[in-house]
């Protein structure tokens, strides 16, 4: 990504997260009085355990412990220690350059979480947002405070979470989808337990992932190595999980819309499968990149059309530039692996069962709409 594109979609980026937490902003209230609707003991004990992983002091004991593993590990190849300030530096020196991977993954979880909770702490007070049991509108004032409660913007836990998900993600690539899941699932435990508002843990989370990706590839690197991919997927996933959100908790819209909308979303979903279906067809076994973006792009916001606002749809379509413009560029690249079972179902019925398992979802988000319509 070229340096000026880096500029332009990391301003849209924030352009596209600003509008999302502006009408997240909207469900705050709504979803507070929600919450202290209810009082059920056994989802406040799950709430608790599920805001284990984003709790400060265990964060930092696990990298402490993951740094002491890797220190065990590698001790039996350092010098030893000289008493002095120029020995003490040429230990830790060489302590470094012989690090394991352990060793590294303690010491980067570590300065991060050391730098997500100095921003976070610095945030909180000087913003001075009420806790939801301290709010009951809509309207309050915000500004410096050190008083109990009112230090509810950015969620700490969710930073937390995000934070050690994203250090951890660069290390186990493998793993990164229940890394983040985890991250997120402390961050709702954290406004189902009435300690945050929405827009407090999507704030702790971008915080938490920026931090985390600064640190654990170094920030002369961040603009190349990191922000390319978080505007390519991370920023794409965000609009996704609150265009769902915002599915869930709004009754569906007036009939003609409605309609109108599915059979657009449809038209959607059913071009993007024919496009991938002609990439695979006539290109020789080999996946086209423009072509195969295309029927991809086609898929993903064919379901935001069909059963999201109008607005989302754009949101989701401006965060998917990045991603497309990258799919653009690969001129021909290696079909992918498929699975053996896949892989002897014929073109077209691929791409049949794709646009199947599209529908299905939008089918699905479609029956959830305003299941949970708050007010």
């Amino acid at each position: 990504m070229k340096p000026w594109e880096r500029m332009v979609f990391g301003l849209a980026a924030l352009t596209v997260l600003a509008a999302i937490g502006i009408k997240l902003h909207e469900l705050d209230m709504p979803v507070a009085r929600f919450v202290r609707s209810f009082d059920i003991g056994v989802l406040n004990l799950v709430g608790d355990l599920l805001a284990l992983p984003g709790k400060g002091v265990v964060v930092t004991g696990a990298f402490i412990l993951i740094g002491l593993l890797g220190w065990r590990g590698q001790r039996n190849q350092l010098a030893p220690m000289t008493f002095s300030m120029a020995g003490l530096v040429d230990w830790v020196s060489d302590w470094w350059r012989q690090r394991n991977q352990l060793t590294e993954i303690g010491v980067r979880g570590l300065l991060a979480q050391l730098g997500i909770t100095a921003a976070t702490q610095l945030l909180k007070h000087l913003i001075g947002r009420p806790r939801p049991r301290f709010a009951h509108s809509d309207e309050f004032s915000l500004g410096p405070s050190l008083t109990t409660g009112f230090d509810s913007f950015p969620s700490g836990h969710a930073a937390n979470a995000f934070g050690a998900a994203t250090v951890l993600a660069w290390f186990f690539p493998a793993v990164r989808v229940p890394l983040y899941l985890v991250a997120g699932l402390v961050a709702v435990s954290r406004v189902l337990r009435g300690s945050h508002f929405p827009t407090d843990v999507l704030a702790g989370a971008v915080l938490g992932v920026v931090i985390g990706s600064a640190v654990v590839v170094g920030l002369k690197r961040w603009p190349e190595d990191a922000l390319p991919g978080l505007l390519r997927t991370g920023v794409p996933v965000a609009v996704s999980t609150f265009a769902m959100l915002w599915v869930v908790l709004h009754p569906a819209p007036a009939r003609s819309y409605e309609i109108i909308s599915l059979g657009v979303g449809v038209a959607l979903v059913l071009a993007g499968g024919f496009v991938r279906g002609l990439s695979w067809t006539y290109l020789e076994g080999e996946d086209k990149g423009p072509l195969r973006t295309v029927g991809r792009l086609l898929l993903i916001v064919g379901v935001a059309v069909g059963c999201a606002p109008w607005w989302a749809a754009v949101l989701l379509g401006v965060a998917l530039v990045p991603r497309g413009l990258a799919g653009f560029r690969q001129a021909h690249t290696p079909a992918t692996a498929l699975p053996r079972a896949l892989a002897e179902v014929p073109v077209w019925g691929r791409e049949a069962l794709a646009v199947g398992a599209a529908l299905l979802v939008l089918a699905a988000l479609q029956s959830v709409q305003g299941l949970l319509p708050l007010r």
